[in-house]
């Protein structure tokens, strides 16, 4: 189900991704303290988000809590932001996330001083993963096909 949730928003698919969320739905954002509550608002802050992104589901986990763990990595105008979402599922709907959003930004200074190196630190190449396919399906496509959490080959 989560998988077919980013799906849908990333084909912009938002009154099929309101049906996957329970009514009186929550979502929050932790990192900058809002909260969104009901379906229709949790898809109308996504839906008039700035145009240009592109959602990359890097990983999903099913956690022995039943809730279900998703990272995803938005593209936007060259740069990237993750979210690390916790989905709580119950009665086939999508009951509340809890969201932790990230940029990703060069390291302080203090660590990339070459007069004081710190031992193991190596720069990382821009992230390009691609992640699992975000294709939604067919209306008629049954919604178990995307629901099974499956972690990504192409993450190292």
């Amino acid at each position: 189900m989560v998988q077919r949730f980013w799906a849908l928003y990333q084909a912009r698919r938002w009154t099929d991704a309101l049906a996957l969320l329970a009514p009186h739905a929550e979502c929050l954002w932790w990192a900058t303290l809002e909260r969104f509550r009901g379906n229709e608002a949790i898809v109308h802050v996504n839906a008039v988000y700035p145009e240009g992104w592109t959602l990359h589901l890097l990983d999903l986990q099913t956690l022995m809590d039943g809730r279900v763990l998703s990272l995803v990595r938005v593209e936007q105008d060259g740069s990237n932001f993750y979210a690390h979402s916790y989905f709580h599922v119950r009665d086939g709907l999508i009951q509340q996330i809890d969201e932790y959003w990230s940029d990703q930004q060069p390291a302080p200074a203090w660590r990339c001083d070459p007069l004081a190196p710190l031992p193991g630190r190596v720069a990382m190449p821009a992230d390009r993963r691609q992640g699992l396919p975000l294709l939604p399906p067919a209306s008629s496509a049954p919604a178990e096909a995307l629901a099974r959490p499956r972690h990504p080959d192409d993450i190292g």
